[in-house]
């Protein structure tokens, strides 16, 4: 068997370079261009659907669909979050975590801790759908539990889409929520598509904003000390 890992020789059209918009030492780059993947995955994959779904593929399709905009949103989040955090001069950089509700309050904080002169009203609106639809997605996979003291515990099974139950220590493998009903769970693609494109949207948009005030800093970071260093030179009479 021929390397997954190999170059196709032949026509490179058909590579895929995996380092080809990466870069050594911008990691949150990094993580905004692995989000695009599982964005743009997630999008082809519905748009494929709805030009014919005569063999009923999106009852099957639509697991990968909802992993890789799940997935895709928590690491916009983390590369958001990191981003905020150097602009506060904080050594933090994201919860390592799969919560997206967490990630995304974290976003909100963060902004409000950042307190920039940008219009609020705005930023919520831009995260109005992903808050709604966050929300939504956690109303579906809340279960209640009992701890080790016989207390109810709620907790959210975000691999929803990757089981068919509850996998990992201290879960029970019950049935995931589209499995323990009698009626039918389904997904508008159409309507899907919409607010998901308006979702990815707005956070690839807040993802470069904060980017773009991140390097505006570190130029005047750089600038700032390079005066110093002429200043301290000419202090000390070196020419």
């Amino acid at each position: 068997m021929k390397d997954i890992f190999s170059n196709n020789v032949n026509n490179t059209e058909t590579t895929a370079y995996m380092n080809w918009r990466t870069q050594r030492l911008d990691h949150i780059n990094n993580m905004i261009v692995v989000a695009e993947g599982f964005r743009d995955s997630s999008l082809l994959l519905v748009k494929e659907i709805l030009k014919d779904n005569t063999d009923k593929k999106a009852d099957i399709l639509i697991f990968p669909i909802l992993f890789n905009a799940n997935h895709s949103i928590e690491v916009y989040l983390k590369a958001i979050c990191w981003t905020q955090n150097r602009l506060l001069d904080k050594d933090d950089k994201f919860d390592e975590n799969h919560d997206l509700r967490w990630l995304f309050k974290k976003v909100v904080d963060l902004e409000n801790e950042l307190n920039n002169s940008n219009d609020k009203a705005v930023f919520h609106e831009m995260l109005s759908n992903l808050k709604a639809y966050i929300y939504e997605l956690y109303g579906k996979i809340e279960r209640t539990i009992k701890d080790k003291k016989g207390n109810d515990k709620s907790i959210y099974d975000i691999t929803f889409c990757r089981y068919t139950f509850t996998l990992g220590k201290g879960k029970d493998l019950a049935p995931q929520f589209y499995i323990n009903t009698f009626e039918n769970v389904v997904v508008d693609l159409e309507n899907f598509l919409t607010v998901f494109k308006s979702i990815f949207d707005n956070l690839k948009s807040l993802s470069m904003y904060y980017s773009s005030l991140l390097e505006a800093k570190q130029e005047n970071e750089y600038e700032a000390l390079q005066l110093q260093k002429e200043m301290e030179s000419e202090f000390r009479g070196d020419y």
